[in-house]
């Protein structure tokens, strides 16, 4: 797996895992409990790879072939 597919599995995972967390925990009804699921699972996800971005670990992004 590419550095950009390991990043993005990271970011959907942790980010779909904290945002369910929270979406579960401040609760109400179904819809309210997705979109607060959504709205953090983004939020959390976009700061993983704004991370990776600031860290230098994605030189991936500028190379086409990946590597």
């Amino acid at each position: 797996m590419g550095e950009a597919n390991t990043l993005a599995v990271l970011a959907g995972g942790v980010g779909g895992s904290v945002g369910a967390f929270v979406g579960v925990a401040i609760g109400g009804d179904p819809m309210r409990v997705t979109l607060i699921t959504l709205v953090v699972a983004l939020a959390v996800g976009s700061a993983v790879v704004a991370s990776a971005v600031i860290a230098g670990d994605v030189e991936f992004l500028v190379d086409p072939d990946g590597e």
